[in-house]
């Protein structure tokens, strides 16, 4: 057999389709899905077929992050009559080498806690298990959570940051804090009303749009009131995030509000650094034991123009991780931990806005 690979074309979704109702009992890609897929979606469907006979006997889907550096393994189907040639093999092995094309460092999928053959398969690959999903199938049926690092350089152990997920669209600032504080201080409480209480010490009362987020100075006050040592990096001391912001009175407020922070790290030891901090900057907080939080655009992830605020776990050559703490609704928070993203890349989703608002709120245990 001449097993050779090509990307899917619409003629091949109905052979597809047969395959995938084949290969699983539930959980199963539609011919709709599949025609996304084909051609819009943010992914790579690839075929292997027999080259002296034209038939499909497989095929892999992987998905590609936006903005990120990691690809996901959504699908991988191999027809019954010819799972004896080792295909599946093969297509692991071809779904690596586009994910390196579309610049992955790391590929994320999940199993079936029962499908043995599989999981053997992929630790052979060198995939290692690194979570657990209940409940995560149709049939009610569990996930284990498998990665690859299929770009090779030297590693640096990421920081044990615990993951926690926003529960409002407006409060990525509190959820953030919370993640650093909690990987210091085991006491601090991942739930809903401590988050609200971070907010409401450190909202900037409007956005652009709905109720406010969370600025950088109002971050670092509530991370300071909580007894931690905190660093405030800023490339500007103008009023922040007005811009957006049509209403006079909405502007005077924030304005106002942000007057009244920096009034109060005043009489604190927080040091505050005007300056364009760079990715040297992030290394020294990560090397002095510290956990930056830092503001970025939106719009690189979700295309939405909203200032958003992340975790950095750690930083290897030229790529940064990342906890990003909105899941969306066809997440979970395996998806959003520990993302990798490459310098360039975050040298572009860390400027907020047209006056290219950069901040860092790094902590460190008291």
């Amino acid at each position: 057999m001449n097993i050779k690979f090509r990307l899917a074309k619409k003629e091949d979704a109905p052979k597809l389709l047969e395959i995938e109702e084949k290969s699983f009992s539930s959980d199963c890609l539609s011919l709709r899905q599949f025609n996304y897929f084909i051609n819009k979606a943010n992914s790579s469907l690839i075929i292997a077929y027999d080259k002296d006979n034209s038939g499909i006997l497989g095929y892999a889907l992987i998905l590609f992050h936006r903005g990120t550096s990691l690809a996901r393994l959504y699908s991988i189907a191999v027809a019954p009559e010819f799972r004896k040639f080792k295909v599946g093999l093969k297509l692991m092995k071809k779904i690596e080498d586009e994910a390196l094309e579309h610049g992955s460092t790391y590929i994320r999928l999940e199993v079936k806690t029962t499908n043995e053959r599989a999981i053997n398969l992929y630790e052979e690959l060198g995939y290692r298990k690194f979570g657990h999903k209940v409940n995560y199938y149709e049939d009610h049926e569990d996930a284990e959570c498998y990665e690859k690092k299929i770009r090779k350089f030297e590693s640096r152990p990421k920081i044990k940051v615990p993951y926690y997920h926003q529960k409002t669209e407006f409060t990525c600032g509190p959820s953030s804090l919370m993640m650093a504080m909690k990987a210091f201080d085991k006491n601090i409480q991942l739930k809903l009303s401590t988050e609200m209480q971070i907010w409401r010490e450190a909202t900037t009362i409007f956005m652009t749009s709905g109720h406010g987020g969370c600025g950088p100075h109002g971050l670092a006050l509530a991370a300071k009131r909580r007894n931690f040592e905190v660093e405030l990096y800023l490339n500007s001391k103008a009023p922040l995030f007005i811009k957006g912001v049509r209403d006079k009175k909405k502007k005077d407020i924030i304005e106002i509000v942000q007057k009244e922070f920096e009034k109060e790290l005043k009489q604190t030891n927080v040091k505050i650094y005007y300056d364009e901090y760079s990715f040297t900057t992030l290394k020294d907080i990560l090397d002095s034991g510290g956990i930056p939080l830092v503001l970025i655009s939106a719009y690189r992830l979700t295309e939405t123009k909203a200032p958003h605020w992340i975790v950095i776990t750690g930083i290897e050559e030229d790529f940064i991780y990342f906890h990003d703490p909105e899941i969306d609704d066809n997440q979970t928070p395996y998806d959003n931990m520990d993302i990798p993203v490459s310098k360039i890349e975050f040298e572009k989703m860390s400027k907020f806005g047209t006056g290219q608002l950069k901040s860092i709120v790094a902590i460190y245990s008291s």
